[in-house]
């Protein structure tokens, strides 16, 4: 017996219809005075899922799609109905600029939509990558590798910023009590890409082995679930750059154990996750409580939601920025993670910097993360705020599609890293992201496309 299945179009209607109920809810019962209008968010996102549905067919074969999508149901679903909780926003309570906030994360909805007509238009979206092939076992390759765990080994500062998941709290005390040595910018850039090249490295040694695919399979996921439990600093999201594009690889690796690589993983990356927030939330002395990261506060910090968006445009028009300012921010924000040119960064012109003053005045800065638009408020005033998520959404979208068209291993992995990191841009200040993009189009991906070369020469 066939089953009709839901067509796009009519699910896309049924979950705008949801959306729709939810703002309109919202808007009945709000009591907050200060954020009475974000009831106007998940009836936004309403609009966008129907505007999407004649494409959502070639969208829906980019992992980088699901991606911004669960980002947009907890910035404009969830965030919003928490208000209607007895959760409380700790910074940006009392802000009278939270129409303005609404408005920018509306305007966002329409540049994140032109976009997706962009990437879509025309061109057929390929499910398949071409063949990855597993490193050489050569004499270059195996050098990379003693090369770069030589870097890491000798680089002791750097060391102090490792951990484990369950060993969180030896990190805290350590930058509590102030005994962490200065590390080399240039080795905290380069590690995501020599920590992949590592692990890739180990998956190419396991194909040499004789045994069967599947054991090989299974000795890949467990090198891939120990290197996620190693965090740099506090920070979750070095797992999840570390682990998802690898995840990715063992699909593309493995095509027959598909569902076994998403089952195992997914299980036990969610309890390293899990076991990361545990360590996070419960500090020296506190009871643990992972509940905390799923409050109004939390997802509001962590996901750039309105209550931060209202924090930026308070700080954006109590520092007076002046078309000449704007120049000097954007300089300043760009080139302050990035090794050599950071010496044009000044301290002075520095979003995050004002962003954090606002929040904690000023004695704390470079706390909680700007969001993206906030960066875009500072560097192209209130008429071109949206700058950054139009440019970094057809980016994510390039680069996944960039990374279908490799057959190596390493490069893969650097389009994978730079297309999440695009896609997930609200989560990451626009320094760190620079960065990003800087060493891996400048240095890693010129480097690694000569050592393919070479590689095909001998």
């Amino acid at each position: 017996m066939e089953v009709n299945r839901l067509s796009p179009k009519l699910a896309l209607f049924i979950v705008s219809f949801l959306f729709f109920f939810i703002g309109f809810v919202i808007y009945g019962k709000m009591t907050n005075t200060s954020y009475s209008d974000v009831y106007f968010l998940p009836i936004g996102l309403g609009f966008f899922a129907l505007f999407i549905s004649d494409i959502f067919v070639k969208l829906k074969s980019y992992f980088i799609f699901w991606i911004i999508t669960v980002q947009q149901i907890i910035r404009y679903i969830v965030i919003p109905c928490l208000f209607l909780t007895d959760d409380k926003l700790r910074f940006g309570s009392t802000t009278v600029n939270e129409p303005y906030a609404v408005s920018m994360m509306l305007v966002e909805l329409l540049f994140i939509l032109i976009a997706y007509h962009i990437c879509t238009y025309s061109k057929e979206i390929k499910e398949k990558t071409r063949q990855l092939n597993f490193l050489k076992l050569n004499t270059i390759n195996t050098g990379l590798f003693l090369l770069f765990i030589l870097i890491i080994v000798t680089n002791r500062s750097f060391l102090q910023k490792l951990s484990f998941v369950w060993d969180i709290a030896k990190y805290l005390k350590l930058k509590v009590s102030g005994d962490l040595e200065s590390v080399s910018p240039l080795v905290s850039i380069m590690f995501p890409v020599m920590r992949a090249y590592i692990v890739v490295f180990i998956f190419s040694v396991i194909n040499s082995f004789k045994v069967k695919q599947r054991t090989k399979l299974m000795l890949s996921v467990f090198v891939v679930i120990i290197n996620a439990t190693i965090i740099i600093g506090i920070s979750r999201f070095s797992i999840v750059y570390a682990t998802f594009p690898l995840v990715l690889l063992l699909i593309y690796f493995y095509p027959t154990y598909k569902r076994k690589v998403v089952t195992y993983t997914s299980v036990f990356f969610g309890l390293i996750l899990m076991l990361a927030s545990l360590a996070k939330f419960s500090g020296n002395a506190k009871k643990a409580d992972v509940g905390g990261f799923f409050s109004l506060h939390q997802l509001n910090a962590y996901f750039g939601g309105v209550g931060n968006y209202a924090i930026g445009y308070d700080s954006y028009k109590k520092n007076q920025v002046s078309v000449f300012d704007q120049y000097y921010y954007f300089v300043s924000d760009i080139t302050q993670n990035i090794p050599v040119l950071s010496k044009f960064s000044n301290d002075n012109y520095k979003t995050n910097i004002k962003f954090n003053n606002q929040i904690y005045g000023a004695g704390r800065s470079r706390d909680q993360i700007v969001p993206v638009s906030v960066a875009g408020l500072y560097h192209f005033s209130i008429y071109f705020f949206y700058i950054y998520i139009f440019i970094l959404s057809i980016l994510a979208f390039k680069f996944e599609a960039k990374a279908y068209s490799t057959q190596s291993p390493v490069l893969f992995f650097l389009y994978v890293i730079l297309a999440l990191g695009c896609a997930t841009s609200m989560m990451i200040n626009i320094g760190s992201l620079s960065a990003t993009l800087f060493i891996n189009l400048v240095v890693f991906i010129p480097f690694f496309t000569m050592i393919n070369k070479l590689n095909s020469a001998k």
